[in-house]
């Protein structure tokens, strides 16, 4: 007597049966249509001849990529972009992340709309791109799972929520120069660097900057003498203390304000309490 067994049930089974076979994977010779299974050592040395199933999702428009403000202006900020969105390991408690199944194509597809730095680079080359920098989530393990018609390829990271990836503020950097015994040209070297920090890690928007004042100097009263242009000397500069209270308390936005340390912007508590309720304080 014949049994009859459904194709949904021998397909399971048979599914079930080549994901115990960790080190082997389903590819094809000459015809998509006729697969073998193979062991991953035969199919890594002649890819040639064993050719593995795309598991990918169709290229992005290009004509909307074109016509997409990019946001990213630099290799440095597109690296610290992936490593605050995509994270290996995040604080249980911070509600800013979830943990979720990544592929390199997802994050290759949420990074190319945000930057033209990496345009005509492949998903494999970004892939590649990201192991040469060292971008962090690249140091978590690739998981493999099994469906119907496909072998997927996916790491387990925190991924920041979309909400905390656009909100709407503006992020304002702030660099200061205490007095000191350096003349202006290696003053302006040692602020352009605070500048350059706050620019490519702290993606700040805009950036404000005091050649010279202390920790403890009141900010409204930092740079009101300041006779030549700050930005003569000073590159991706907007103005000095000054321009920077101006601008916020006449922003529209909600405002992010990055400097470099605590005493990079101010040691004067009250004197920024104070600030903060009155220039800064809005509605």
């Amino acid at each position: 007597m014949y049994k009859f067994v459904s194709l949904n049930i021998l397909r399971k089974y048979n599914t079930k049966k080549i994901e115990q076979l960790s080190n082997f994977d389903v590819c094809y010779e000459n015809s998509p249509n006729k697969p073998v299974l193979v062991h991953l050592y035969v199919i890594r040395n002649d890819p040639f001849t064993f050719k593995r199933y795309l598991t990918s999702c169709p290229e992005p428009d290009t004509n909307e990529v074109e016509n997409t403000k990019f946001d990213l202006d630099s290799e440095a900020q597109v690296l610290s972009y992936l490593n605050e969105v995509y994270r290996p390991f995040v604080d249980p408690q911070n509600i800013s992340y979830s943990l979720e199944k990544v592929a390199i194509k997802d994050v290759y597809l949420s990074v190319i709309s945000k930057t033209d730095c990496i345009n005509g680079k492949s998903e494999i080359g970004f892939a590649s791109w990201c192991s040469k920098r060292k971008v962090e989530f690249m140091n978590v393990p690739i998981t493999r799972k099994r469906e119907m018609d496909s072998n997927k390829r996916f790491r387990n990271l925190y991924v920041m929520k979309t909400e905390y990836r656009e909100q709407n503020f503006t992020v304002v950097g702030y660099a200061r120069k205490s007095p000191g015994s350096e003349n202006k040209e290696n003053r302006n070297i040692l602020l352009n660097r605070m500048v350059k920090c706050l620019k490519e890690r702290s993606l700040c928007d805009i950036i404000f900057a005091s050649t010279y004042s202390s920790a403890a100097e009141i900010l409204t009263s930092r740079d009101m003498n300041e006779v030549v242009n700050i930005r003569n000397g000073l590159n991706d500069v907007d103005g000095n203390t000054q321009d920077m209270i101006s601008y916020i308390g006449s922003s529209e936005k909600d405002i992010c304000l990055v400097a470099i340390d605590f005493s990079g912007l101010s040691t004067n508590i009250s004197d920024l309490t104070a600030l903060s309720k009155t220039q800064f304080e809005k509605n």
